[in-house]
């Protein structure tokens, strides 16, 4: 049985439906793929682990941006203050920001990098850890291997009971997906993508809590859907945080570069 049906024989008894057609829920459109950079994740006794457990009703001390706090006390981090430009070893959080008050359930995305043998990011260096709770899906491009390498695309839920909805200040839910491992030999990027891997073409998608699924590449198109992924820039690239574009008041799907130019006055690189 080939993964995209494991995933619906799983997921539709939840009422989940990535890979299904497009169900828009209010707000889910805003949603935002984001990438926080940190120096590499050490325990403490106040921070013992990479992600909060999505399966309790509190929030406990986590090395996450919805805690950001060496300490007891919570100081969650809005994805529109992301850190973009890292260094050498580092811990990456992949975050769902601006999401709607429904809550999120699931994602859809893809992953793309390069490096190896002492240049740029090498694959061999970089470790998924889930901070979802549910079953996960990753595929690759035939090249490379399974996400997290490079071109590789995932799908992952949370539980039932999990649903993610924290709010943090005014950008909306953010949902902690995970975090990756990467280190970095010499300047290089590494950015978030739609999960390009799929029999029913490319994804960039979240499931709400109440059943809803929204695949931002239907609702925008897919060029401008590439603006709303996150990039981490090694060796002294700005980097780019999407939760910082705000999406035009239009649900159309045929919007091209030249329109998002006039509406912004420029395209970040991505």
């Amino acid at each position: 049985m080939n993964s995209h049906v494991r995933y619906m024989v799983i997921l539709l008894p939840a009422m989940m439906s990535l890979g299904a057609p497009h169900n828009l829920r209010a707000g889910m459109e805003n949603c935002r793929f984001a990438l926080h950079w940190k120096p590499k994740f050490s325990a403490t006794k106040t921070i013992t682990s990479l992600c909060d457990n999505p399966a309790t009703t509190t929030i406990e001390p986590n090395y996450s941006p919805n805690w950001n706090s060496t300490t007891s006390t919570p100081n969650p981090l809005p994805c529109t203050n992301y850190t973009t430009s890292g260094y050498a070893a580092g811990t990456i959080y992949i975050v769902i920001g601006r999401a709607g008050l429904e809550g999120v359930a699931a994602a859809s995305f893809g992953i793309d990098y390069s490096g190896g043998n002492g240049v740029g990011i090498d694959p061999q260096y970089v470790a998924w850890t889930p901070c979802a709770d549910g079953p996960q899906f990753p595929n690759n491009d035939g090249v490379h291997g399974d996400f997290p390498q490079p071109g590789g695309g995932l799908r992952i839920c949370w539980k039932g009971g999990s649903c993610q909805t924290q709010v943090i200040g005014g950008n909306g839910v953010h949902a902690v997906v995970g975090s990756l491992y990467v280190y970095a030999y010499s300047p290089s990027s590494l950015r978030l993508t739609p999960n390009n891997n799929l029999a029913l073409g490319p994804e960039l998608a979240i499931d709400d809590c109440s059943g809803g699924h929204t695949d931002l590449i239907q609702i925008w198109g897919q060029s401008y859907a590439s603006t709303l992924v996150g990039r981490i820039d090694f060796g002294g690239g700005p980097g780019y945080t999407p939760c910082l574009l705000y999406a035009p008041n239009t649900r159309s799907v045929s919007l091209s570069w030249g329109r998002i130019k006039n509406l912004y006055g420029l395209v970040p690189a991505n």
